[in-house]
């Protein structure tokens, strides 16, 4: 008498005669093409936008740069006032690493390039999971996920936590399968790519242990134990293994607990941090919706699905929740979804659900995101967008090693990649500044928004700033004409958009 086939080898048995009946050269042969294909959608997109779609992809160019120039990075004495300042974790290395032998072809064709590899590695990883786990039509299942507006403009953007999702995806299922190798070298992979690397991962294993006990699979050590090794390895071997350790901490309590969520209104993060409102769910996470909704039923109603579809609907419901608090988590939620479905539909053989998917893409598209595409492949100037006229009157006139007073903190990464070698204040995220010192954030914020008469000594004194740039709000003005009615200072460069004062000496 046989014994029956533990649930982890189930899908690997899936009765799929497409699939299994080739030979494994042929099939080995199909996964490189299609590898291929993906390759060049993701460079036809990217060289189709004019120019990067996020200012912290300019900051992360000027981090590739400095490596290239100065060697690994450990302190950053570029943002004055950040905690990186003296405490430099450099929170994304693989990303910057990936960067440096570009940074001579400029920034914009270097974002380009690096976003094709950023892209094609998460979708290359998505298809190859549906391939090894042998569901039909790999291919345009792993396209679907860019059929979702917003996550197409998301993925667009040239940005470190990419990566995080091919790991991510990439983890779970080495972790299900227990495949050692890829589960630890993912492992070891995390923390050199990514901030969370270790909240990603905890999560991970929630939905894989809470899908082995619905799937009435055993427990196995050995995975979890290879996990926490990687990980451990991969903060032993980043150069700024402490200060990584802390930057995760701020991270996760400072920047995402107490500010993001908890609604601190003199940090302004962003819109990707910010809940999606009802009417903004509908009108952009339609499809992934009818995905979630669908994989659960399946998953419900199919008893007998495997551990890796039950394990991959679990997480998929862990990124939703998370991407209900902070719509930045959308992408995760969106691939995973797609993932999800994918698997959960595959033993069913369902022939007429794809088809209906791509349709329902294409016509949700047509319908609500022809905005987003606009936005996308538009070549007006983005908001922090400097014309290299201007970066060029702006670099005669502060010298390299100037000091410089910033209004904000998202357009840092602009001044780098323009007027690079100068001293700023603050990049990626102002809570840096409020963790090196509370009270000259609250002093920044203070003068900001009640423009004192004494703004002008404030910037000189507090902040040892001489020049002062700032993308001209009209919500700054009165702070502007705080400045301008100081004696010793003058305005030195005004388009409409850019703002540069000079305060004369700084006070010491």
């Amino acid at each position: 008498m046989t014994s029956p086939m533990p649930p982890e080898s189930v899908a690997l048995h899936v009765e799929n005669s497409t699939e299994s009946d080739k030979s494994p050269t042929n099939f080995h042969r199909e996964t490189v093409l299609c590898i291929l294909l993906l390759i060049i959608i993701v460079a036809l997109i990217q060289f189709s936008i004019p120019y990067p779609l996020d200012d912290d992809t300019a900051y992360h160019f000027s981090v590739a740069r400095l490596i290239r120039e100065h060697g690994i990075l450990h302190s950053f004495p570029w943002t004055r006032f950040s905690w990186q300042f003296d405490h430099y974790a450099d929170k994304e290395l693989f990303f910057h690493l990936l960067f440096v032998p570009f940074t001579d072809l400029g920034y914009i064709t270097a974002s380009r390039i690096v976003g094709i590899i950023d892209d094609a590695i998460v979708l290359s990883v998505l298809f190859i999971l549906l391939r090894i786990e042998r569901v039909r039509y790999a291919f345009p299942w792993a396209l679907l996920p860019l059929g979702t507006t917003i996550f197409l403009c998301r993925f667009c953007q040239v940005r470190p936590h990419h990566l995080s999702i091919a790991l991510a995806m990439l983890l779970l299922w080495a972790y299900c399968r227990r495949r050692h190798l890829p589960l630890f070298l993912t492992s070891l992979l995390y923390p050199l790519c990514y901030v969370a690397f270790w909240q990603i991962p905890l999560l991970l294993v929630v939905a894989a242990e809470t899908g082995r006990i619905l799937a009435k699979g055993g427990f196995r050590w050995q995975p979890l134990l290879i996990l926490v090794s990687g990980l451990f390895a991969g903060v032993i071997f980043h150069p700024n293994s402490l200060n990584l350790l802390q930057m995760n901490w701020i991270h996760m309590t400072d920047i995402l607990f107490r500010n993001a969520w908890g609604k601190h209104v003199e940090f302004n993060l962003g819109e990707e941090f910010e809940p999606f409102s009802l009417m903004g769910w509908l009108h952009d996470m339609l499809m992934p919706t009818l995905a979630i909704i669908a994989s659960l039923v399946m998953i419900w109603k199919d008893k007998r699905q495997c551990i890796i579809s039950v394990t991959y609907c679990i997480a998929m419901l862990f990124f939703f929740l998370l991407t209900i608090r902070t719509n930045r988590f959308l992408e995760y939620l969106v691939p995973f979804a797609f993932l999800s479905l994918a698997l959960a539909t595959n033993r069913l053989k369902i022939n007429w659900l794809l088809p209906l998917l791509i349709a329902a893409s294409i016509g949700t598209t047509l319908l609500t995101g022809t905005s987003l595409l606009k936005y996308l492949f538009s070549a007006d100037q983005r908001p922090w967008q400097m014309d290299k006229a201007v970066s060029r009157v702006i670099r005669e006139k502060v010298p390299v090693g100037g000091a410089v007073f910033t209004c904000g903190w998202e357009y840092t990464g602009t001044l780098m990649v323009e007027l690079p070698d100068r001293n700023y204040m603050v990049a990626l995220d102002p809570t840096l500044l409020y963790k090196r010192d509370e009270a000259l954030y609250d002093l920044w914020y203070r003068t900001l928004k009640d423009a004192p008469p004494s703004s002008a000594e404030i910037v000189r004194l507090n902040f040892a700033s001489r020049y002062v740039i700032c993308l001209d709000h009209p919500t700054l003005h009165p702070f502007f004409d705080a400045l301008a009615a100081d004696r010793e200072s003058r305005v030195l460069y005004g388009d409409g958009k850019w703002v540069l004062f000079d305060l004369a000496a700084v006070k010491k």
